[in-house]
């Protein structure tokens, strides 16, 4: 009997380690990131979207993002901001971004980032 029961703790804490950093088969990667671009005379507009499409919230969301930094100016300016190391970017300064929810900012620059997923806490 007591077999059995180490098999099954065994199976689980398995199962447990297989499963880290995919709560319900979620991943950072489920953060879809669209932008669209506005011509203009000076510097383009950038409009970036992006969507969590996991069915857990995900929090303390990085995004890689070489070369934005604070000069810019983003709309609304709490959406994104500079780690400060010249790579990385925070979304929501950190704060959760719910299932199905979209994070909308814009952008003007002579550059497009792409601000892809790198990390995330996910949270179900």
């Amino acid at each position: 009997m007591e077999i059995k029961a180490a098999v099954v703790l065994m199976a689980c804490l398995l199962l447990g380690i297989s499963n880290r950093g995919t709560a319900a088969g979620c991943r950072t990667s489920d953060i879809v990131v669209q932008t669209d671009t506005m011509p203009d005379l000076g510097r383009p507009e950038y409009f970036v979207t992006l969507v969590n499409n996991c069915a857990c919230t995900q929090k303390n969301v990085k995004l890689a993002c070489p070369g934005f930094n604070s000069s810019i100016v983003v709309y609304p300016d709490t959406a994104i901001t500079p780690d400060g190391d010249g790579k990385l970017c925070s979304l929501h300064g950190g704060g959760p971004v719910g299932p199905k929810e979209e994070v909308f900012f814009n952008y003007e620059w002579s550059t497009k980032f792409s601000f892809d997923p790198v990390s995330s806490t996910i949270i179900c």
